[in-house]
């Protein structure tokens, strides 16, 4: 089960710090003064991301709870930094599309009190469940109900972010005059239909499955986030390569 978990995780580090490195030394305008850019959200995205990932590694993990006052408040942070990712996901995403629905549900009112809910959940959550020993996203306590809200409530949030974004991007990957703006798209709407899947299924389906199979649910998760930064690369080999920009539908250019 460990190496279920390590090996999936490691590539996303990969795609992730690769990805912000390259906003961060970006030579126009010059180091992290790309988070100041429109394109800067795509930099901090991979900065939350990896930071996510990087406090679920179990050695990290447990020398983090050596210096917090509430059990397995590591997960609470890394979960934390997950919500702040899918929120900036889902404003660039919304805006690059300009999607209609999902700028009314990802930006504004809506949105904040989304990830308001989402945030006060996941610690209520937390702090009900029974968990006094240290354990990367709460698996050894999958068998308590507070802990299964606390991961349905990560899942449905991301699924609020990125359902509505599914229409547009299958839209402009089969009408985008790029061949590899349609792959970019497809790339990102397949990890955002993923994502969303699984929060439907979870508790007819994950959850009759047992801890034992928590894993194996996870690398949906892992794949759906591989997809959505595939994604994201596509368009950046776009830009890099200075494709004429009026073959362009959407705004996914990384400058």
């Amino acid at each position: 089960m460990t190496s279920l978990y390590v090996i999936p995780v490691s590539l996303m580090l990969i795609l992730l710090g690769s990805l912000t490195f390259k906003r961060l030394t970006s030579a126009k305008p010059e180091g992290a003064a790309i988070l100041y850019r429109r394109s800067g959200r795509l930099a901090l995205l991979g900065i939350l991301l990896t930071t996510s990932y990087v406090l679920l590694m179990p050695p990290v993990y447990i020398w983090m709870e050596e210096m917090l006052p509430l059990s397995n408040g590591t997960d609470l942070i890394s979960k934390y930094c997950a919500l702040l990712a899918v929120a900036f996901l889902g404003e660039h995403l919304s805006r690059a599309y300009n999607s209609t629905v999902a700028l009314r549900w990802n930006v504004g009112t809506r949105g904040a009190i989304a990830i308001g809910l989402a945030t006060v959940g996941l610690f209520a959550t937390l702090v009900t469940a029974d968990t006094p020993q240290p354990s990367p996203q709460l698996a050894n306590y999958a068998d308590q109900l507070p802990v299964d809200i606390n991961t349905w409530i990560m899942l449905a949030y991301v699924a609020y972010v990125g359902a509505p974004l599914i229409r547009p991007t299958f839209r402009d990957a089969r009408r985008n005059p790029l061949r590899i703006g349609r792959l970019g798209s497809a790339l990102i709407c397949t990890g955002l239909a993923l994502s969303t899947l699984r929060a439907l299924a979870y508790f007819p389906l994950e959850l009759p499955a047992g801890p034992e199979a928590f894993y194996m649910f996870m690398l949906v998760s892992y794949i759906s986030t591989a997809c959505v930064v595939l994604g994201l690369w596509a368009f950046a080999f776009a830009r890099r390569r200075q494709l004429p920009r009026n073959t362009l539908d959407i705004d996914l250019s990384i400058e």
